[in-house]
């Protein structure tokens, strides 16, 4: 085995100890709120792992660049969210889904993954900071209490913990294999996100709707404004 694979198995217990006392020393556990939710689902979850092996990847400036595009992002999504769903209004079937914030943020990270490392730098900062403005949309629409205040920070906190602790023990494993096992999980996130929002856009005209009520004959209506 390898010593950066040993490396990283070495830092697997500490990693999961460190996001599991973050976990509980965020607020929220008294209130039956957990910033669990930010993190809870599919379309946030994926993201975030594949950004955390992007980010590990990168040389130094440009990972730190790169995480404050993010932040920058996800603040500029809080802030400014309502001008985020009027653009994605006009998509049919966006809104019932989060705004398609989730395939949107996978695809983007999936994109950066299939390219080559040498043009990763390039492409890293529209990238982390697209998808911080989508997954602040997707943790603000998935609020379990809709207006927890500590839900704006912690959430996003919790989010950036889990980037940074996958992206420690990534950036020890520099082989041949490892770029290519990336390159190959970014496609597999690309497809996901294509599928995955793709299914969302073909299945919106499978939901029933009531049927339209046909009008009153005017006879019905006089009698009803007699009485």
């Amino acid at each position: 085995m390898p010593l950066s694979a040993i490396r990283l198995l070495s830092l697997l217990p500490l990693l999961a100890g460190a996001v599991a006392g973050a976990l509980f020393l965020l607020p929220g556990l008294s209130d039956g709120t957990s910033a669990y939710a930010a993190i809870a689902s599919v379309e946030v979850l994926l993201p975030l792992v594949g950004l955390g092996v992007l980010l590990g990847q990168l040389p130094g400036r440009w990972a730190m660049a790169s995480m404050l595009c993010m932040v920058l992002g996800n603040l500029a999504g809080f802030w400014y969210r309502e001008t985020v769903y009027g653009w994605m209004a006009p998509v049919p079937g966006a809104a019932p889904h989060l705004f398609l914030a989730g395939p949107i943020a996978c695809a983007l990270v999936g994109f950066a993954l299939i390219l080559s490392p040498r043009f990763r730098p390039v492409v890293c900062l529209p990238v982390f900071a697209l998808a911080g403005i989508a997954l602040a949309t997707a943790t603000r629409l998935g609020d379990p209490v809709l207006f927890a205040e500590h839900y704006r920070w912690s959430a996003p906190l919790l989010q950036a913990l889990t980037i940074l602790s996958i992206a420690w023990p990534a950036s020890q494993i520099q082989n041949t294999g490892f770029t290519i096992a990336t390159r190959i999980g970014g496609s597999w996130m690309l497809a996901v996100a294509l599928l995955y929002g793709g299914a969302f856009l073909a299945g919106r005209e499978t939901q029933l709707a009531p049927p339209d009520f046909p009008p009153l004959p005017p006879s019905f209506a006089s009698e009803a404004l007699v009485r």
